[in-house]
């Protein structure tokens, strides 16, 4: 089955360049559209109280940093990349919302090797498997 639009969730660290370049490499053989996506945690919960801290500020520098450190990984690959999508919030809320807005049939996420017994239950790659419409490739990191 050949892919169209292939979607990477990143968590922006040193040990996803394999999955990065896993994702280009499928994209180039499948000639697809590669997307990427790296959900920001929501910070409207947080309780700054007597900080003096611009929540709307922190934001915008968490999410640009993160630009940054996508292109800081993408530097590396010579693939070009449809989208760049930085939500914020819910991890598994964003990634199906993206998942549906880029029209992905490959989501392509990693699994770093937990040493505990719950850290293979408890993985973000857990809760895409039932994603519809969109296959699902969880790269060991």
């Amino acid at each position: 089955m050949p892919y169209k639009n292939i979607l990477v969730a990143l968590e922006l660290n040193q040990q996803e360049k394999s999955l990065l370049k896993r994702a280009v490499e499928l994209a180039e053989c499948y000639q697809a559209g590669l997307h990427i996506v790296h959900v920001e945690p929501d910070l409207s919960g947080v309780y700054v109280g007597s900080l003096n801290m611009d929540l709307r500020k922190l934001k915008m520098k968490l999410r640009l940093e993160s630009g940054h450190e996508i292109m800081q990984l993408l530097r590396e690959e010579q693939h070009q990349i449809a989208s760049i999508s930085l939500p914020s919030g819910d991890i598994r809320q964003a990634v199906r919302l993206a998942v549906q807005e880029k029209q992905a049939d490959l989501l392509i996420c990693g699994h770093q090797l937990e040493h505990h017994f719950l850290g293979h239950f408890f993985s973000n790659a857990v809760g895409f498997l039932d994603i519809s419409d969109c296959d699902l490739l969880v790269v060991k990191l």
